[in-house]
């Protein structure tokens, strides 16, 4: 009995100390953060509302930091690292974009090893098991359509559906920048077949145009009938009465998911890692589920049930694969849909 009491008294004891312990680690790493007093973070979302909320929410909470951003496309950010890397300059304290770009980077800087608080809340899929990235939100990439233009019986619920002929002629709106979405497909459907496929649909004569978003308001305006595009915009744009839908169901889904990682040689290591605490927080992933987003996170839901990725049948996960052969994507896209190298970037 005494063994017992003494035992409990020791567990007690050793989680106050380690509480203790966290607690004075925490504290000393806001006040080294103070000191630095702020964070450089390179990224590829568009410099629009969700840069904006959570620059805002961050500084809000800790007033001490300025959270500088610069936006770079996504051959750009790896073009940019790459090249201050080789000058010896390293600018950048933390680093977001599509894993795509994100898996590249280890071939020219170290990445810290870093644990979040909330990092065991994270699917073991959208995070490193070395600890040195964890995906900060995510986005699937699928067929959309105007319901104004189309009708509910021809509505393309599957990507063979594209090669209908009432689609022909400049119908498809198509993002210039979806490469990654081109070697997610045609990885998962095997080289031939997705090429062949690729091939069929670029015969189809779909529009491009300069970005996901872009894409999407365009087929919100009906310049198109149907377009290739990320779902969150679609529902968000539903929910506010506009005449578009998109398919859950077509076959694949492709799912990109937005790793965040911090610079080994970070000049503001303790203000990166609290930036890096707030986003993948409940509080931070709040603000990107308010977007459409998606987030690993299995303490947020959804701000779209219909978009829970446990709803959509045939989804491809990420896969490192995708990011190896990044050129080819890039290139491939570019020349099989005749995009101008200047709007592919």
């Amino acid at each position: 009995m005494s063994f017992t009491r003494t035992g409990a008294t020791a567990l007690v004891l050793w989680l106050t100390l380690l509480s203790m312990v966290s607690a004075q680690q925490s504290t000393l790493s806001i006040e080294n953060a103070k000191k630095e007093a702020e964070v450089v973070w390179y990224g590829t979302l568009t410099g629009g509302s969700i840069v904006g909320r959570i620059t805002g929410a961050f500084e809000s909470k800790y007033p001490f930091i300025k959270v500088k951003y610069l936006r770079l496309g996504g051959a750009g950010l790896i073009e940019r690292i790459r090249s201050e890397a080789r000058n010896g300059k390293y600018l950048w304290d933390v680093v977001t974009s599509e894993y795509i770009q994100f898996f590249e980077l280890p071939k020219y800087v170290t990445l810290a090893k870093y644990l979040p608080p909330e990092i065991a809340n994270y699917s073991p899929k959208h995070k490193d098991p070395n600890g040195t990235w964890v995906s900060f939100y995510g986005a699937i990439a699928t067929i959309a359509w105007n319901t104004r233009l189309v009708k509910p019986a021809e509505a393309p619920k599957d990507w063979k559906d594209l090669l209908d002929p009432r689609w022909k002629g400049k119908k498809i709106g198509l993002p210039a920048e979806a490469f990654q979405w081109y070697g997610g497909m045609v990885s998962y459907m095997g080289d031939k077949a997705g090429r062949d496929y690729m091939k069929a649909l670029a015969e189809q004569e779909p529009q491009t145009q300069a970005g996901y978003t872009n894409t999407a308001n365009l087929l919100v305006a009906g310049e198109f009938p149907v377009a290739i595009i990320r779902a969150h915009r679609i529902e968000d744009a539903r929910s506010k009465g506009a005449p578009v839908d998109w398919s859950a169901d077509a076959n694949l889904v492709v799912l990109s998911i937005h790793p965040i990682g911090i610079s080994d040689k970070a000049s503001h290591p303790a203000a990166a890692r609290l930036f890096y605490d707030f986003v993948t927080s409940v509080e931070g992933q709040g603000l990107f589920t308010e977007e459409g987003f998606l987030s690993s996170h299995s303490g947020v839901k959804a701000r779209f049930p219909r978009m829970s990725l446990d709803r959509i049948k045939n989804l491809a996960p990420p896969d490192t694969k995708v990011s190896e052969r990044i050129q080819t994507w890039i290139t491939e896209h570019q020349q099989t849909f005749r995009i101008p190298v200047s709007r592919g970037r």
